[in-house]
């Protein structure tokens, strides 16, 4: 836990730090050289500086140990972050969304940008692929929702910025400025729909949703493989940072004594765990075969797995 807060705060840093030198480069360059779409695209970059400092304030808070007020821990702020980065990314592509909208309803003669404006971009658009390949390999290296997020947003601003070169191609080269606001146009739907992912994912976690619902299957599968263990059922899942928490009733024989039903609590963990990568914990509840059973309300069972999937 304390390499994955260190990768973390490091990635971070590194991702405001870079921001920073991109978004001045391009505020400064696209007041000089007159690019309306460079100095958007910076004041895009100063919005990644914000989100990387929401992961900087995140971490410390996903690193604190369980108490008795949050008995799993609090990782799940980790989603948190991720859900106020779709807001950020959502609100970029909204306000993109509406400029080129106006630009095509009511074009103006577009001033034509000295060519640096250009170079700035191309700049920009080889440091943003470094910094989103960074980001998107340590998300993976630590399996952290909110680096892969960012990375996600990185990556749309290099295609932000493939947009403006475009655009500035258009505009310098062919003389067909109105061509950048179509470009402009499609770029802020694509991160719409990013943001839309992202807000997904992480509220599907938040909600205690299952991405991956063949876990069940394999739950199943591994009950059933243990002698003396019958119908698993009221199976509940839910994700505890990057790790799984299993709670699940199984029948057994209702004659044996407390010490073999709890062997065959503990071999159906063991079962489980073999199963299924990245347990967090696992609660197991036996109960006699055959006990009648109120309609249940919450879980999966074998009866309802393949409406559930």
């Amino acid at each position: 836990m304390e390499d994955k807060k260190k990768i973390m705060l490091c990635t971070s840093w590194i991702s405001v730090l870079g921001n920073m030198v991109l978004s001045l480069l391009k505020i400064v360059i696209g007041v000089i050289s007159g690019s309306l779409a460079v100095l958007s695209d910076g004041l895009d970059s100063a919005s990644d500086v914000v989100t990387s400092i929401v992961i900087l304030v995140a971490v410390p808070i996903i690193n604190r140990p369980p108490n008795s007020k949050y008995a799993y821990g609090q990782v799940k702020a980790e989603n948190m972050a991720s859900t106020i980065l779709s807001f950020v990314i959502l609100f970029m592509g909204i306000q993109m969304f509406i400029t080129a909208i106006k630009k095509l309803i009511h074009p103006e003669i577009a001033e034509m940008p000295t060519k640096i404006a250009i170079w700035v971009t191309v700049i920009s658009i080889a440091g943003k692929l470094l910094l989103a390949l960074y980001q998107f390999q340590q998300g993976k290296r630590v399996d952290s929702s909110m680096l892969k997020a960012n990375a996600i947003n990185m990556r749309n601003d290099v295609i932000i910025s493939l947009g403006v070169l475009l655009g500035l191609g258009f505009t310098f080269f062919l003389n067909m400025p109105v061509l950048d606001s179509v470009v402009a146009l499609l770029i802020s739907v694509y991160i719409i729909y990013s943001a839309v992912g992202i807000f997904k994912d992480a509220n599907l976690i938040l909600m205690d949703g299952m991405s991956d619902t063949s876990v069940y299957q394999r739950i199943i599968q591994a009950v059933e493989s243990v002698p003396g263990a019958t119908n698993p059922h009221r199976i509940r899942s839910s994700h505890v940072g990057n790790m799984y928490n299993i709670v699940l009733d199984v029948e057994a024989d209702g004659n044996i004594s407390l010490k073999e039903a709890h062997e065959i609590a503990h071999e159906v963990e063991d079962k489980i765990k073999h199963s299924v990568e990245n347990v967090y914990d696992i609660v197991v509840h036996v109960e006699p075969k055959g006990d009648t059973h109120c309609e249940e309300k919450y879980g999966v069972s074998k009866q309802n797995l393949d409406k559930t999937i």
